[in-house]
């Protein structure tokens, strides 16, 4: 339909009264809000107004639509969109024809890339309500229907395919960040990870005795390499004679008393987990299928009792000779799928139901905070990824983005892992997608350098696979690799703040550079990233040689090289060479770094009442939220215009501040003033995070807003700074 079919229906849609929602024949519409609607068909048991395993909530403002009837058949007409009902239902906007229901939406999960579509269509299919308790057996004096007891309050009974959500994305970025935000909305959002997810995680594929695993813990706190999970792999369990498809079998001559090692643990404020690999009851004829009883008791039993013991999480590895199945689906493979659920994202569930219920109502009841918030450890998809796999094949249940986090499989090199981090915080709205740091084998000293550099400054930094324990290489590669998780953990303030805007709008950490600049087709690469919405990351994965180069894309702006300080204009496509110890990185124009004084031993040791803030003045206007631990939030905002360059700190929360303001060649900073009072400051050279060099101007700030002027002064300019 043209505009002028749409103008006609529009008038014709006055002469009725407008609802939010209309029933036509065995269709519904419901006009969610202005950039949602949905189109369902009737379903064996009536309309669906609960919740399901997909949507969460569909409490929208809802928006006004008038009813009429033509030739054509019914019209249901807003201001943003008219559905046409008749054999099939067909959606329009002034731009044209979005959807048809004779083209059925998909059921998985490929979010558009930027101004690459005007809409987007989600099926939740298989459609199936979801009990609070989830795969935990049924608490005592839940009222549940007794049809459903059979199935632990599961309700597949009004499953139906085309119950369609249909996401306007506009024009612009904004609107296309808009409808990410609604859709995080009605599906849920990725939950905020409990604060020590964001440092240092360490596993390794060996069957270590307790007095080793010891040993390798001392060896961390010796060498003072900040690190906060330290977990063990299957080796936890007996594997022989089928012992692995139970829980009550550990490995006892390896670790004679489990509930030992984890007070051990927790003595040294380290979390921990085990990996799994489950084995279902239907396969060794002990039950029925996933929602069944015996299932349901026998899972929540098996990892519980460990969760009692005092470990932290689940790893639910699916990736084996044998995995849970998704419903209906009676097979222990891990190839096992009922209408596009597989096991995948149906065990992301699982597992994290279970630690989800048990933090909630055992251990927040205790009043024991020691294990933060739920998060389980799964896969993102059935295939380990492999270099230049379309990300469409990463497609998943459109829940599993509530089930973090997400590693991306055995086998999985560098190349790989970033194409795969980046591409899932865009298509699939996971922020915490990663690969094993280090990679499976054990490589070169070279290598574990790249590797470590780019989990750093990448979603989760999670050591696993072969030895890579850092002084087990050189004393030039520990040296190294301290290095880089310092930048880790210095980086901890703008991790976690980036992890609650993640939850709050599916902003990743990692962001791919059509998040900013897409009118740039040279954004879209998926082998480099903005980080933190600041730092530009280009990893080097050529295995072999030290000093290599490869190609990036500079977006515009001035672009300062994070080891040499050299500056580059873009947009532009380079040539970038470094050694091992050197990932190729340059720090946004604008950038606004929030960093800790000092590296901390674990992430709860952050000295919040201290902080530097590290920016570079540019022609540009930024904004940053900084979500702070209490739940305030400081505003830095900062622009550059005519000439003059203003910087401003607003916040609750009263700190010290390190100003550190990067200058460009040539400037320098004279006639400053606090508080109308002239104050002296000091320059300095180098960032205090990475090597750059360069002049910098520090002034020490302290109180939450301050107000403070100051002159940077060139050949060609004079810049006003005001906070």
């Amino acid at each position: 339909m043209g505009p002028s079919a749409m103008a006609l229906a529009l008038s014709l849609a006055t002469l009725a009264q407008a609802e939010t929602e209309f029933v036509v024949g065995k269709v519904r519409v419901q006009a969610l809000s202005p950039r949602l609607l949905r189109i369902e068909p009737q379903g064996p048991r009536g309309f669906e107004d609960r919740s399901t395993f997909t949507v969460q909530s569909r409490e929208f403002q809802g928006v006004a639509m008038n009813k009429t009837s033509s030739g054509q058949g019914v019209w249901l007409n807003s201001s943003f969109y008219s559905v046409l009902v008749d054999s099939k239902v067909r959606v329009f906007t002034p731009q044209g024809q979005i959807f048809d229901s004779a083209s059925e939406a998909g059921n998985l999960l490929h979010w558009p890339s930027p101004l690459k579509a005007t809409s987007y269509a989600l099926m939740d299919y298989p459609r199936f309500f979801v009990p609070d308790w989830g795969t935990v057996p049924i608490p005592e004096g839940a009222k549940v229907d007794p049809d459903l007891l059979a199935t632990n309050g599961y309700d597949f009974r009004n499953n139906i395919r085309g119950d369609t959500y249909i996401f306007l994305l506009g024009q612009d970025l904004s609107a296309w960040s808009s409808a990410r935000v609604e859709f995080l909305k009605l599906t849920g959002p990725c939950p905020l990870l409990p604060d020590f997810a964001y440092g240092t995680w360490f596993t390794y594929w060996h069957s270590y005795t307790e007095a080793e695993a010891k040993d390798d813990i001392e060896h961390w706190e010796r060498l003072k390499l900040p690190i906060d999970v330290w977990a063990l792999d299957m080796n936890w369990r007996n594997t022989s004679d089928n012992q692995d498809w139970y829980y009550d079998h550990p490995n006892t001559a390896l670790f004679p008393n489990f509930t030992e090692w984890f007070e051990y643990l927790r003595a040294r404020r380290l979390r921990t987990y085990f990996n799994d690999h489950p084995y279902p009851v239907a396969s060794r004829n002990a039950g029925g299928l996933q929602t069944s009883p015996e299932e349901t008791k026998f899972r929540w039993q098996g990892l519980s009792e460990w969760m009692a013991k005092g470990m932290t999480y689940w790893w639910f590895d699916h990736n084996w000779k044998f995995s849970i199945p998704p419903p209906f689906v009676n097979q222990s493979t891990t190839d096992g799928v009922w209408q596009g659920l597989d096991n995948a994202a149906w065990g992301s569930h699982i597992y994290y139901s279970a630690v989800e219920y048990y933090d909630r109502h055992v251990r927040d009841k205790a009043g024991d905070t020691f294990y933060g918030r739920p998060m389980t450890l799964t896969k993102f998809g059935k295939p380990d990824w492999k270099p230049g796999m379309d990300p469409q094949e990463a497609a998943e249940h459109p829940a599993q983005h509530r089930f973090p986090v997400w590693w991306t499989g055995d086998g999985v090199d560098l190349q790989a892992s970033t194409e795969s981090m980046v591409d899932a915080g865009l298509h699939g709205l996971k922020p915490f997608v990663h690969s094993d740091c280090g990679g499976d084998g054990r490589q070169s000293a070279g290598d574990l350098m790249r590797w470590t550099a780019h989990c750093v400054f990448g979603s989760i930094l999670r050591f696993h696979g072969a030895d890579h324990r850092p002084w087990s290489y050189d004393n030039h590669t520990l040296q190294v690799i301290s290095s880089y998780l310092g930048m880790r953990y210095k980086m901890l303030p703008m991790l976690l703040s980036a992890g609650q805007k993640a939850t709050k709008t599916g902003f990743p950490l990692v962001a791919r550079g059509d998040f900013f600049w897409p009118e740039h087709p040279e954004s879209a690469s998926n082998q480099q990233y903005v980080f933190l919405e600041d730092i530009l990351v280009a990893p080097i994965w050529n295995s072999g040689s030290n000093i290599t180069s490869r190609q990036v894309w500079i977006p515009p702006g001035h672009w300062k090289d994070s080891w040499d300080g050299s500056i580059t204009e873009g947009p532009k496509t380079v040539t970038a060479t470094q050694p091992w110890e050197r990932q190729p990185m340059w720090i946004r124009p604008g950038a606004m770094l929030v960093l800790t004084d000092e590296v901390p031993k674990r992430v709860e040791d952050v000295d919040w009442s201290r902080l530097t803030l590290e920016v570079y003045p540019a022609e540009t206007r930024r904004q940053k939220v900084l979500h702070e631990p209490n739940g305030e939030e400081t505003q830095l905002q900062m622009q550059l215009e005519n000439g003059h360059f203003h910087l401003s700190i607003e916040s609750k929360v009263a700190r010290r501040w390190r100003l550190r303001v990067h200058l460009q060649p040539g400037q320098k900073m004279s006639q400053i003033f606090l508080g109308g009072r002239a104050v002296p400051a000091k320059s300095s050279a180098g960032s205090s995070l990475l090597s750059a060099p360069g002049t910098v101007v520090e002034l020490e700030l302290q109180g939450s807003t301050q107000h403070l002027k100051a002159v940077i002064s060139s050949e060609e300019t004079l810049i006003g700074l005001v906070i």
